[in-house]
């Protein structure tokens, strides 16, 4: 054998092969080939291994290099992502978790492809497996999309949160992450909205949580980011109407996604009208006095029906302060 196999094949290059980037023996047999146009055995290398006392993988270990692909060493774990897990895991998505081994995957199955693609983006650096579709054997529906990302005990720290070994049911973490990401995803996934005339009803799916698990962390927790929510008697959250502007300035107002922009669809003075009792406190004037110059017409306001509730708007507030300076509006 040419003495240069030897040289080349040395303890710092087969330490960066089999330990650093995790390559089996024949594919290093391969790299070897391609690199140096040099043949050598899966025997030789592997004496070479013995050689430099570099550890020897079992094939147990090795089989779940293969079939990973990911380094269980190295995290991959930042803020953004766990955010992601929560509004996940909160919503459509899913885990997989083994509490044996410390490791979890994420997974779902969802109606919209489009949807599906957009939560696997978030969650690209442990290597999801492609979309793949599977009919409705029972026709209740046309079918789900599901992905499944490559497990990892970065995704086992937050999961096993949601899933403790000894709950029977999934759990929400005291420490859940309520953020524009995580809301939004909960949203898109298990989120609906209603609207009727003067009413707009925003729900948030929680029936598989615990009463206490929605009132002491989900609803304070809102609360803290200016969304006013109760729990209902289904054990969902709605978020209180005065409090719809603010969730959707929370999550922003367009969907990322279009399947589901009419979740989104709503008319732009709920977010820029304000009742009269509002506006009066705004303005500094007599609330009595307002609402005389609404009735006689001199204040102009929006109106949902003829007869509704009168709604200012910004422009109308401008007329407020010209009233103001007339003298008429105190």
């Amino acid at each position: 054998m040419d003495a240069r196999v030897y040289e080349l094949a040395s303890k710092e290059y087969m330490t960066k092969m089999y330990v650093e980037e995790k390559m089996g023996l024949s594919a290093i047999q391969k790299k070897f080939k391609e690199q140096f146009g040099m043949d050598v055995s899966v025997g030789f290398l592997s004496n070479r291994l013995n050689e430099f006392g570099i550890y020897r993988r079992t094939s147990s270990e090795a089989r779940r290099i293969v079939a990973n692909s990911l380094d269980w060493d190295k995290t991959f774990l930042t803020e953004p992502i766990i955010e992601a897990i929560d509004g996940f895991l909160i919503g459509d998505g899913s885990a997989s978790v083994s509490h044996n081994k410390q490791i979890a995957r994420m997974g779902c199955g969802v109606q919209h492809k489009e949807f599906a693609e957009y939560m696997k983006s978030f969650f690209l650096v442990y290597d999801p497996s492609e979309l793949k579709f599977y009919p409705d054997k029972q026709e209740r529906s046309s079918g789900t999309w599901d992905f499944r990302t490559k497990y990892h005990p970065d995704l086992y720290k937050r999961a096993s949160l949601w899933y403790p070994a000894n709950e029977p049911r999934k759990v929400v973490p005291v420490d859940v992450r309520i953020t524009p990401i995580s809301v939004m995803l909960w949203y898109l996934g298990d989120g609906t909205v209603i609207q009727s005339n003067n009413t707009c009803v925003v729900r948030l799916s929680t029936d598989a949580f615990k009463k206490d698990d929605i009132e002491q962390i989900l609803i304070p927790k809102l609360r803290n980011v200016g969304v006013n929510t109760v729990r209902t008697s289904e054990n969902r959250i709605r978020v209180e109407t005065r409090s719809v502007p603010q969730f959707f300035d929370f999550i922003g107002r367009t969907s990322p996604i279009t399947c589901y922009s009419y979740k989104f669809n709503l008319p732009e003075w709920r977010f820029e009208a304000i009742r009269m009792s509002e506006a009066a406190k705004i303005l500094n004037v007599d609330y009595g006095r307002l609402s005389y110059m609404v009735k006689i017409g001199r204040q102009p306001c929006y109106r949902i029906k003829e007869k509704g509730r009168p709604r200012f708007l910004p422009e109308h507030l401008e007329v407020s302060k010209s009233l103001i300076l007339s003298g008429e509006l105190f």
